[in-house]
């Protein structure tokens, strides 16, 4: 059964589509989203339970690679898809990374899929089971599942610029599943010991420079993708320190220049997110002083591509740049 929370948070997420495409709540949807998240609450910790399987994948990999070297062509069943999908949630990244993830994004590149078969995966990894599993409890395992499902979707988005095989329905699955993961995702870390990259909110940023780059996306939908991305950004209490900060630097200069809504959108949330550091000396736990310091490497890194800003923005970093010692 869903989580309350997480179906809150998903039908907050639909309704803001909804208003946003209207022109209602454009001025608001910042603080909405902010008071939102700041009303979620931790679970337990429960057991992830491990993958298994990992080696007999493997073998049906190497076979697979194979025969198509040798004859361009691969014959996947939707049993072996999944069997090799499951290895993405694994934490061993010989499974995962070099294994499953690799592969896959192979066939993908190399049009080796049929397009049912990239629409399957697509709808498979925007599930719930896939991007909201254990995300409401204390760092977990379940990070690689979800933020390898966000890695893998990014080389289908890339694939259907040429492709076209993600229809309007399946697109809109994938704005709303992926704008309520942002919000909900709080797991920060970036190479976790023998376990390999977790790096969720860079590989947020891969999904999110995909959509904002892609004209079947409507503007009220990349401004709810641009104002989730922020949200979830701002509320993470756990640092940044694997360039998880350039690497959303570099889609908000992608966004911010595609049209002065989306400049005039962030520029907004750097005003509110300023407002906010007037109460830092408020601040007594490690988790807020986390967020605090996420923000300002943001802002550093965003003056380090100053170049690839609108002016409006870079001015106003200049001028409150005194908070971000």
């Amino acid at each position: 059964m869903m989580d309350d929370q997480i179906t809150l948070v998903k039908e907050t997420v639909s309704e803001a589509r909804k208003k946003l495409a209207a022109g209602h709540i454009y001025q608001s949807l910042n603080s909405q989203l902010e008071n939102l998240v700041g009303r979620l609450s931790k679970r337990s910790k429960t057991i992830v339970k491990p993958i298994d399987g990992g080696d007999a994948t493997l073998a049906l990999i190497q076979k697979t690679s194979e025969k198509f070297i040798q004859v361009k062509k691969v014959l996947l069943t939707d049993d072996q898809l999944f069997e090799i999908l499951r290895q993405l949630a694994s934490t061993n990244p010989v499974y995962r990374d070099r294994g499953a993830f690799y592969f896959l994004a192979n066939l993908i590149s190399n049009k080796a899929l049929s397009r049912e078969q990239m629409r399957w995966i697509a709808n498979y990894l925007v599930a719930d089971d896939r991007l909201f599993s254990h995300i409401l409890e204390p760092i977990n395992d379940a990070v690689f599942q979800r933020s390898f499902s966000l890695l893998l979707l990014s080389q289908l988005l890339t694939a259907d610029n040429q492709l076209n095989f993600i229809d309007d329905q399946l697109l809109g699955r994938i704005i709303d599943q992926t704008a309520a993961y942002a919000l909900l995702e709080q797991d920060g870390r970036g190479f976790v010991g023998e376990k390999g990259w977790a790096h969720a909110f860079t590989n947020i940023g891969n999904v999110w420079d995909l959509l904002c780059s892609n004209p079947k996306v409507k503007r009220s939908d990349k401004i709810l993708l641009l104002a989730t991305q922020l949200v979830g950004y701002h509320n993470c209490p756990i640092p940044f320190v694997a360039g998880e900060d350039s690497r959303v630097a570099a889609y908000l200069a992608n966004i911010t220049n595609l049209n002065e809504i989306y400049e005039d959108y962030f520029l907004r949330v750097l005003k509110f997110w300023h407002q906010g550091l007037t109460a830092q000396m408020t601040v007594a736990t490690e988790a807020g002083w986390n967020k605090i310091y996420n923000r300002n490497r943001l802002l550093q890194s965003l003056l380090l591509q100053k170049d690839s800003f609108p002016t409006s923005i870079v001015d106003y970093i200049e001028s409150t740049r005194d908070y971000l010692n």
